[in-house]
């Protein structure tokens, strides 16, 4: 009898601690940065990326089971302007982050990228679920005046794994690569034609 009431009572400890490694209401929105190892391409253009607006409805992240909110812990809309900016550096341009656009204009730079988030929602379903989805758009200006079209990305994902601290982070940190990469990529197209 002692042992089956031990057994419930670490069963319950278990319980417990699998509960606990859940995430926390606040998320960290950690830009994946730059190795040192990589510099610009020579003569590689110049860029300077602006702080993305934030068009969202709300400024929660999202939505937990038990009602209460996901909140980030900067804020999002230049999370994602950031890591841009950091996913063209990887792509070997020469590229700066301003605040707004006369600090970019002041550079000088051969193109200014503009932009906006428009949705960063993250929803747990359960305590190994969590459905994410972004969206933002841009708009990439040249020197000279020629612009891009205003081009609008989304990115989503559904995410399984074993109850976490970081799973919330881990989540978005992947929903904001599949967002930022293509981008990336469009931004590059631009600039070489």
């Amino acid at each position: 009898m002692l042992s089956r009431i031990s057994a419930l009572v670490m069963l319950l400890f278990a319980g417990l601690a699998l509960t606990a490694c859940g995430p926390s209401n606040t998320v960290p929105l950690v830009t994946p940065g730059v190795p040192s190892t990589v510099l610009p391409a020579p003569n590689a253009p110049r860029v300077s990326v602006v702080a993305f607006a934030d068009k969202r409805d709300s400024q929660d992240l999202g939505v937990r089971r038990d009602g209460t909110a996901f909140i980030g812990s900067q804020n999002a809309a230049q999370w994602v302007g950031q890591s841009l900016a950091d996913e063209l550096r990887r792509d070997g341009l020469q590229v700066t982050y301003a605040q707004n656009a006369d600090q970019a204009r002041s550079g000088n730079p051969d193109y200014i990228v503009t932009g906006s988030l428009q949705k960063a929602w993250l929803k747990e379903m359960s305590s190994t679920e969590l459905i994410s989805s972004m969206q933002a758009s841009f708009q990439v200006v040249s020197r000279n005046g020629r612009k891009s079209g205003v081009e609008t990305l989304n990115a989503g994902q559904t995410y399984k794994s074993l109850p976490s601290s970081d799973v919330a982070k881990d989540v978005m940190s992947s929903t904001l690569r599949e967002l930022i990469r293509p981008m990336g990529q469009k931004i590059m197209n631009f600039v070489k034609n």
